[in-house]
């Protein structure tokens, strides 16, 4: 039984370890992403405009 506790307890660490990978990835897309589109909008989009199925 202790063995089994032991190998959840490592699992445990490896998944946070890998949420807290992934984590910093997204922070930094959404920073990448919101560095590249720091313009400023002329106008607002027509409400059609991004709609996929047009």
């Amino acid at each position: 039984m202790a063995s089994s506790n032991e190998d959840v307890l490592r699992e445990l660490q490896r998944l946070r370890t890998e949420i807290q990978q992934l984590r910093e990835i997204v922070n930094a897309l959404f920073t990448a992403v919101f560095e590249e589109s720091d313009e400023d909008w002329d106008r607002v989009p027509d409400k059609d405009e991004f709609n996929l199925y047009n």
